[in-house]
């Protein structure tokens, strides 16, 4: 897949023209769908800002064993699960989880390099393998069909997706620093105390489009949460410690046995629906 041109620095603000006469082609439809993409999400990004709209909640199921009777259950491996939800990322695109999705967590600790987990593993009063979860959005190719080559090829059974779905990626990210940082808040000047000239100027400095989020070569800059090199605009959804003890001569941390974990939801950044924030203030 093409990266999505909403990741790019220049917003899509032209609407297509339409005339009786004009020819039109493939890429006059990629600029109308990417116009009104761009507008809902330009609005959904400075209106909401990015975080949990509802659900997503990140929980800890641990290790089943099978067992026998009048209701057997089966044997079930060590998740991180996600509920099914919704949220914003910061360019205002919506993720979507429409079912609840799991990482078997015994097995992904496995996969993980043991150099990674060493860096990862923190002392009091962490003790243990520090991770994140973040989510991101991905848009999925679907429903192959007959399409003229593109490129330099000459084919006649050449496909090309019929459908884009608007869909998600969760990944773990184990977190090096002493003390990871936390999303920022950008309206953390204001206070139950503020005034109205207060919120105005907080709006009027709320502009973040400038150099502050993209670089010299039109890449997006990594929010406090982000972890170089990994999507800067995937939505952090919790925070959770693997409890570990170092292994021997440089070898993967040493899982505790028995230990629970206990993801912290309260971390992310939410996005407040006014019908709660009239609720919450009567």
């Amino acid at each position: 897949m093409n990266p999505d041109p909403l990741s790019t620095p220049a917003p899509p603000t032209d609407r297509l023209f339409y005339a009786t006469g004009v020819l039109l082609n493939a890429d006059d439809f990629k600029a109308e769908q990417l116009y009104h993409r761009g507008r809902l999400a330009r609005s959904l990004a400075y209106l909401h800002g990015r975080g949990t709209i509802a659900g997503l909640k990140v929980e800890w199921h641990p290790a089943t064993v099978a067992t026998t009777g009048d209701n057997p259950q089966p044997a079930k491996e060590e998740e991180i699960v996600v509920t099914p939800g919704l949220a914003i990322d910061r360019l205002g695109r919506l993720i979507e989880v429409p079912r609840s999705a799991c990482v078997r967590l015994d097995r992904w600790y496995e996969s993980q390099k043991p150099d990674d987990l060493i860096s990862g593993l923190h002392g009091d009063p962490v003790n243990g393998v520090l991770v994140d979860v973040f989510l991101h959005f991905v848009a999925c190719e679907r429903g192959k069909t007959p399409a003229f080559a593109a490129g330099p090829f000459d084919a006649l059974d050449a496909v090309t997706p019929s459908r884009l779905r608007d869909s998600y990626e969760l990944k773990l990210v184990i977190r090096t620093e002493d003390t990871p940082p936390v999303p920022f808040n950008p309206w953390a000047a204001i206070t139950p105390a503020s005034s109205l000239e207060d919120l105005h100027t907080a709006i009027l400095d709320s502009w973040h489009d400038g150099t502050d989020a993209w670089d010299e070569t039109g890449n997006l800059t990594p929010l406090t949460e982000h972890v170089p090199g990994e999507d800067p605009t995937a939505v952090l959804l919790a925070r959770f410690t693997i409890p570990a003890t170092p292994g021997a001569n440089e070898t993967r941390p040493i899982r505790t046995d028995g230990a629970a974990i206990a993801p912290n939801n309260q971390i992310r950044p939410f996005v407040y629906p006014s019908g709660l924030l009239a609720q919450w203030k009567g």
